[in-house]
């Protein structure tokens, strides 16, 4: 090997290693918080994939051929981007809200979750997309060839890029089978090479114009006095006319929609739809910033003598014959990873799309196999490895016959057949699945004869003689010349018929064929996505089936893990699951399902449990029996079995009559259906009266929200008239609604408990009286005491002045004692009657905080404060301090050898959580019901009144609050306050 191969070769390592390299750094970015691929523009690059070696190569290969016409292909994408925010946007939004992977996902859901169109339409995409990846293959193959000096590729070179390019089309995207996971690190790396091919096409478009021209003006100015002056021109005497400049550019606006890997990079791993605004015109940007130079090098080639035929490959050859090999190898290096990026996704998203519509269906009903998930990640890289080896041999095979431009324009045409049955989809509620089906295949087929069978023709697979070579050269079957339509180019003509038979069988076949439920259900969800409800399960399944069937196909710990995060996320307990919890879980189940098996296998799946096995066969078989031997009742023990009914409805309505309490059924509208005898004592309403009226205009005390907030049970209402009234409302399970409504007039046991609560009061009072007496009497006893010692005290002798001294300070800490009860009786009458303002709770503790810093004990503490943004709450500013005070100065009490406090204020739910957390000498269990009651205390005689947590316990109820300890003898105190958000101002 000489020196250029070796540094051909280092550079093609380079770019190899580029891409781990680039998918390492932006992982570990993401696992640190950093915003470096979840931003506008990465997303803005990485939709650049569309710009591949066609555009690296055969943009200009075109322009030197056909002149203006390579613009289509970026004036059509530019025009899409203008209508992404209505199109695009919905699009993410209904793929994120169902985990959509594919646009054969994608399509199948929206018709009924139609496997059989999900298998139509991942067949186009591969055969419509596999000359595509054979166009790649190429460029790298022919490239490899120019830059080595050798004539052409050989086959060991040829399969070892390919497995090269397989192997990392693995390492991106196949190490998981949820494939609606966003890979990071291939689309960072994609944006990362959209940036080194736009440098690169600039850096050769410099050269070329002003290295070895005067500039872009003086090339145009040459070319218009040359042969070559109508490649400047449209329509008329140039290469280009305004049809084919009209379907062109209609051909690209549908392909940077449709195309998978567009689908994939736009809408799989699409963070935001924000970043959807940003790229609307970042990315034309990015276009017209890669075609500056396109004609300049296209036309600078024609003026140094190079030949048309050659012209796809301008980018090299002219670098290398003018003495700049190094550029030319930037140039390789730019067009490498232009097709290598787009090799990458696209085998990712056809592999999900076979794998979804081809292999999953053969394979799930193996999913009690070990290690399902396994097998389905591995031949998932299969695939990839299959599809891109499809690509080489396409490649090899028939792509020598064709330019760059003309391989990747029959793939924009094959996936234009997506645009009806999607676009029509997402705003028609009529178009169904056979619609779809039948403009696809009409669609495809036009494809098919109008574009392929003339490539196979010229490649020598189709002979152009006998029975075909007489039906493909008639008047009326000509491919070229379809039904006899001539004098259209083959890209219009082509996208002609196969649009028109399309539309006309979707619309047509839609609007005479009628929809079945699931179809219904799947075109309101799409057409109505933004305003769509949750449509009811048509199953219910226990949590337990459902992670039982996620373990199947995900991993068990990938399904225990997703169950586990929706209770916690959804703060719901395992054991209280209630059934709309369970349809909630079970839709999102199927979402992560159709992540990695695709939309109809997901359905199919959940649905699939419902099938019978032999035992329920059989158990169905002796019911059915059953039914039959009861149908041959003779008409006298139909008459018995009638009078038994008739008997067990009076006995029933006996019991309900009989109740204590008012039994009222109501239908979907509110409608009085049933009220029984109660009813009539309770409301004085009688039951004529109240027969088919509502029950609303009834009892307007009972409120329609009752019934439409969804949460049933016992409730209790007071009415204007001060009565109380306990009520239950349970759902009828009737199909058609309604509601039973039990009713119980508690008026007088709610006065009963209010004078229970009066006593138990006074009884408290008495108690508090007792401890007033009790607490103040023995410091008083003492003073008394110590009084008449000192009244017998004649002051003579050095020992009674010091006893006189030492029971004065006795005394008079006693009456410091006092004083603090005292206090503390005044805040603890106060607590119920202050009054509450709009305050922020994060300033209260700040202020407290800052007055107990001036405590010495509080040098010794370490605090931990956790406090987020909690919105201004009403509530009393004084008594909050107070509360917090008392809170830290126990804790302070709790560490005298110094310790750690943590303080944290948190949103959780509907409340807001205070948790004041201590390392101190903690309290011992038996203590922790007495620690709220008034005057009982933990501290040693005389360190406190007993008054603090009482005092606090009554600010919080005050506040609707409820607070919670934690402690043990040794370990620490954690007292936790939970005070309702509704308090905000």
């Amino acid at each position: 090997m000489n020196r250029d191969i070796w540094i051909f070769l280092f550079a093609l390592g380079i770019i190899l290693f580029n891409w781990p390299i680039m998918s390492i750094f932006s992982y570990r970015k993401e696992q640190k918080g950093s915003k470096l691929v979840s931003n506008p523009y990465v997303y803005s690059l990485s939709l650049a994939v569309y710009c591949t070696s066609w555009t690296f190569y055969g943009s200009v290969g075109k322009a030197a051929n056909a002149g203006l016409n390579f613009l289509t292909i970026y004036i059509g994408p530019t025009l899409m981007a203008a209508l992404w925010w209505i199109v695009l946007r919905k699009i993410v939004y209904i793929c994120k809200e169902n985990r959509i992977t594919t646009i054969s996902d994608f399509i199948a859901s929206r018709y009924g979750n139609s496997l059989f169109l999900s298998v139509l339409v991942t067949l186009v995409a591969v055969i419509g997309i596999t000359p595509y990846l054979g166009l790649q293959l190429k460029a790298i193959m022919t490239t490899f060839s120019i830059l080595t000096g050798q004539s052409e590729v050989s086959g060991f070179v040829g399969w070892l890029i390919t497995l090269v390019l397989g192997v990392f089309a693995i390492f991106f995207g196949a190490r998981k089978v949820d494939v609606s996971e966003r890979h990071g690190g291939l689309i960072f790396a994609i944006a990362f090479e959209s940036a080194i091919k736009l440098i690169a096409f600039i850096s050769v478009g410099v050269f070329v114009s002003y290295g070895l021209f005067d500039g872009i003006g003086g090339i145009f100015d040459r070319i218009r006095n040359s042969e070559f002056a109508g490649l400047m021109t449209l329509g008329g005497n140039s290469n280009v006319s305004f049809t084919e400049w009209a379907s062109l550019t209609f051909l690209s606006m549908m392909a940077i929609m449709f195309l998978p890997r567009q689908f994939h990079v736009s809408v799989v791993e699409n963070s935001s739809d924000e970043h959807i605004k940003k790229a609307m015109w970042l990315f034309p940007l990015y276009l017209f910033l890669i075609n500056i130079f396109v004609l300049p090098i296209a036309y600078g080639g024609l003026l140094l003598g190079e030949p048309r035929q050659n012209a796809d490959f301008f980018m090299l050859t002219i670098p290398l014959k003018h003495g700049v090999p190094y550029l030319a190898l930037l140039a390789f290096i730019g067009g490498f990873s232009a097709a290598t990026a787009m090799v990458i996704v696209e085998s990712l998203a056809l592999s999900t799309m076979v794998m979804n519509s081809f292999v999953m269906p053969a394979l799930w009903r193996m999913n009690a196999m070990k290690g399902f998930y396994v097998m389905i990640l591995n031949t998932r890289r299969i695939i990839i490895i299959g599809l891109i080896f499809l690509g080489y041999l396409f490649a090899v095979s028939i792509g020598h016959f064709y330019s760059l431009v003309d391989i990747g324009l029959k793939s924009f045409e094959a996936v234009t057949i997506f645009a009806p049955p999607l676009l029509f989809g997402l705003y028609w509620k009529g178009g169904n699945k056979k619609g779809a089906i039948a403009g696809i295949i009409a669609g495809f087929s036009v494809w098919m004869y109008t574009l392929m069978i003339p490539a196979l023709m010229r490649a020598g697979i189709i002979e152009n003689e006998g029975f075909w070579g007489k039906v493909f050269n008639s008047t009326f079957l000509n491919p070229t010349a379809l039904f006899g339509l001539e004098g259209l180019d083959r890209w219009s003509h082509s996208l002609f018929w196969g649009l028109l038979f399309n539309i006309v069988l979707y619309v047509g076949v839609s609007i005479f064929t009628t929809q079945d439920a699931e179809e219904e259900r799947q075109a309101f969800k799409f057409v109505e996505s933004y305003s769509s409800r949750m449509l009811p399960a048509r199953g219910i399944y226990s949590i337990e089936q459902i992670e039982d069937i996620l373990g199947h196909y995900t991993g068990k710990k990938e399904a225990k893990d997703f169950i586990w995060n929706f209770l916690s996320r959804n703060n719901i307990q395992r054991e209280y699951v209630s059934q709309n919890d369970l349809i909630r879980i079970r839709h999102e189940a199927e979402k992560i399902l159709s992540g990695a098996l695709g939309s109809p296998i997901a359905a199919i799946i959940f649905e699939d449990k419902f099938t019978l096995t032999d035992q329920e066969r059989g158990e169905l078989s002796n019911s059915i029996k059953q039914i039959t031997d009861t149908l041959r009742l003779s008409r006298q023990e139909l008459a018995d079995a009638n009078r038994n009914l008739a008997y067990l409805k009076d006995f029933s309505e006996n019991i309900i009559e009989s109740a204590p309490v008012g039994i009222v059924t109501i239908d979907s509208a509110f409608k009085v259906k049933y009220w029984n005898r109660e009813m009539e004592a309770i409301t004085g309403i009688r039951k004529s009266s109240a027969f088919n009226l509502s029950l609303i205009n009834l009892l307007p005390w009972m409120k329609a929200e009752l019934f439409t907030q969804g949460v049933h049970g016992e409730m209790i209402v007071q009415t204007p008239a001060m009565q109380s009234f306990k009520i239950n409302i349970s759902p009828l399970k009737d199909p058609s609604g309604g509601f039973v409504v039990i009713i119980e007039d508690i008026t007088e046991k709610k006065k009963m408990e209010e004078q229970l609560l009066h006593s138990s009061k006074l009884a408290s009072i008495g108690r508090l009286t007792a401890g007033i007496s009790h607490e103040i009497g023995n410091p008083l006893a003492s003073i008394s005491s110590l009084v008449q010692e000192l009244r017998a005290q004649k002051l003579d002798s050095e020992e009674e002045k010091k006893f006189t001294e030492s029971s004065l300070k006795t005394i008079n800490s006693h009456i410091e004692r006092i004083v603090n009860i005292v206090r503390s009786l005044g805040d603890f009458a106060r607590i119920s009657s202050s009054e509450k303002t709009v305050t922020g709770i994060s300033d209260i503790l700040n202020r407290t905080i800052n007055l107990i810093s001036y405590d010495k004990r509080f040098k010794n503490i370490k605090l931990k404060l956790d406090v987020d943004e909690i919105p201004p709450l009403k509530m009393n500013p004084d008594q909050m301090q107070q509360m917090f005070f008392n809170f830290i100065l126990n804790a302070l009490d709790a560490m005298p050898d110094g310790g750690g406090l943590t303080i944290s204020i948190k949103q959780a739910g509907k409340f807001i959580e205070i948790i004041f957390k201590d390392t101190g000498t903690g309290i011992e269990e038996s203590a922790l019901d007495r620690i709220f009651d008034p005057f009982y205390t933990t501290k040693t005689p005389g360190k406190g009144t007993g008054l603090g947590l009482s005092i606090c316990y009554g600010i919080i109820k005050d506040h609707n609050g409820t607070i919670n300890v934690k402690s043990g003898k040794g370990e620490g105190t954690t007292f936790v306050i939970r005070l309702p958000k509704e308090q905000n101002g």
